[in-house]
Formats: structure tokens, C-alpha cells, sequence
């Protein structure tokens, strides 16, 4: 069976219009032409796509089936013209912000020195959109916080790897008052935070008491999701933060900021995990990106 693209394209315009007019006007064609360029594409399949009246556009099982697969292999095609034409592999990863601002620039850079003509584009998206981006083959990897991998639903056609557990260190001021304390959680909640993170499915992950203690502080007082912006707010103000060893010994210290353990004893990892998905074959290039984020 032959599918031709360009129909293919037509038919996700007029799916996600749900209007041929509005799809036509789009695509900048005509609503003689598009209905054409359908009935084509059902010709090529043998199947109707769309139960069509003079007021709606419905989509039938075989539209439906459709959709969910023509994303995936327009963009399946998109890949290997690009690639065809350059003559180079191009890796498209979607990661948390944090795991983007703590590991991405040292992976990246150890694994340019093995790999140094594969073109990487990497960039952060919600987790959910991430997913559906990888199932549609329009990313080859993922890397998130492994406490909200958990939380994917259907996971059984996805590949999870665990890349890197690492501890969490507080980061502030070398002047800061705590440090004329024993510096327990309670002398630290005293003081105010700002976290990268620290979203719903992460608070579930905390014993509840210890949530519960953090509760009734405020903690944290800010939550941006950004490790730079935490960096900036500590370094100009009595705000304590929370981050990973890696991020931590390469930028706190460079601001002159102090860094010691983590005396939150809410049993919190930098615990990333890689997804793929589950039955693509063995690929090496992945598997030394991936191996790349080991410290």
C-alpha cells in the first residue's frame, strides 16, 4: 500500500479543523480540490476517513486510527529527508528544565568528543506533551525527575533507565545566619526557600509528617522552575535552595556561595530516568547519549 504524503498532511488539517473550509483555507487550496485530495487517500487505503454532511465533518474508527499514526510518520519522514540531504543523524531529546539546566551542557559535551558530527536538539516540554511526542516519533528521548516517570500512564511501551541518582546539597549565602546554628531542619525552615521543583507528584513522594512540617513553614516560599533564577535569589538575599550535587559544585561555588548537605530528611534523590520507546531497536548512538549523563 502506497500512501502519499502530501494527502496525509491534507487529512490532519481537515481532522484537527474538523471543517473542510477551515482546513482548506489553511492549506491555502480549495474546497473542490481538498474534497478531491480526500476521497483520493480513501481511494489509496479502502477505507472512508470521514462521515461528511453539509454541516460536519466527523472522523470514523479508520480517521481516528489514522490520525494517531500520520503524525508519527510525517514526522518519521521529515527525519529521514533531513537526514537524506545532510547526511547526518539528528537526535531530537525533550527533558525537564531542571534536568536541561543540572546535566544537559557536561553530557553534551562528553558526548560530543565520541560523536562529534550527530546533530542533537534538545528542549523542555511538559512531561504529558514529551510523551506524546516520543510515542508520534517526533523525539528519540526523553530524560525526567524518575518520581514523575512514575506517573506515566501506559508505560509498557516505554523503555525506563534510571541515568543518574544523585543527592541534593542546600546552596546559600557564605554570611548566612543559619550557619551560626546547628543548621537542622528546623533551624533551615526558619529561613525561606526557593526551589526548583517541588510540584505535586513530588510532595506525594515525601513522608507525611515531613510534608507536613514543610506545610506549616511555608516551604518553599518560592517555586521556579528554573536552578539559575533559585542561584540569583539566594545570592542576594537570606533564601536558602535546594540542588543537585552535579549543578551544585559547578555553579554555587563559582558564585561564592556556601554548600552543604541536605539536612531535609525527606529522602529526596536528583533521580533522572531516560524513556524510550520499548520496542525500537538496540541503538548505540542513544545508549552513549544516554551513558554520557553518568557522573
Amino acid at each position: 500500500m502506497n500512501i502519499n504524503l502530501t494527502r496525509l498532511t491534507r487529512f490532519l488539517a481537515v481532522y484537527r479543523n474538523k471543517s473542510l473550509s477551515r482546513a482548506a483555507s489553511e492549506l491555502g487550496m480549495t474546497h473542490s480540490a481538498l474534497t478531491k485530495s480526500l476521497q483520493l487517500l480513501e481511494q489509496e487505503l479502502g477505507t472512508e476517513l470521514f462521515n461528511r454532511t453539509t454541516r460536519s465533518v466527523v472522523p470514523t474508527d479508520s480517521g481516528n486510527r489514522l490520525a494517531q499514526r500520520a503524525e508519527e510518520l510525517l514526522a518519521l519522514a521529515d527525519q529521514i529527508g533531513e537526514e537524506v540531504v545532510s547526511g547526518k543523524r539528528h537526535i531530537r531529546l525533550v527533558a525537564g528544565p531542571a534536568v536541561i539546566e543540572a546535566s544537559l551542557a557536561p553530557a553534551l559535551a562528553k558526548f560530543y568528543k565520541t560523536h562529534p558530527n550527530i546533530r542533537v536538539t534538545a528542549e523542555t516540554l511538559p512531561l504529558d506533551i514529551a510523551v506524546a511526542r516520543l510515542r508520534q516519533k517526533q523525539a528519540e528521548i526523553l530524560l525526567f525527575h524518575s518520581t514523575t516517570v512514575n506517573a506515566i500512564p501506559e508505560k509498557r511501551a516505554l523503555h525506563i533507565n534510571q541515568i543518574i541518582d544523585e543527592a541534593y546539597v542546600a546552596v546559600l549565602r557564605n554570611d548566612h545566619p543559619v550557619l551560626q546554628t546547628p543548621c537542622s531542619i528546623d533551624d533551615m525552615l526558619q529561613y525561606k526557600w526557593a526551589i526548583p521543583g517541588y510540584g505535586p507528584i513530588f510532595r506525594s513522594a515525601i513522608p507525611p509528617e515531613i510534608e507536613e512540617k514543610y506545610r506549616r513553614s511555608g516551604f518553599p516560599h518560592y517555586r521556579v522552575l528554573s536552578l539559575v533564577t533559585c542561584l540569583a535569589l539566594v545570592a542576594d538575599s537570606d533564601m536558602i535552595t535546594l540542588l543537585p550535587v552535579p549543578f551544585a559544585a559547578r555553579e554555587a561555588r563559582s558564585h561564592n556561595l556556601k554548600v552543604i548537605p541536605m539536612p531535609l530528611d525527606d529522602g529526596a534523590r536528583y533521580d533522572v530516568s531516560a524513556i524510550t520507546l520499548a520496542h525500537s531497536d538496540t541503538d548505540p548512538v542513544l545508549a552513549d547519549l544516554q551513558n554520557a549523563f553518568a557522573l
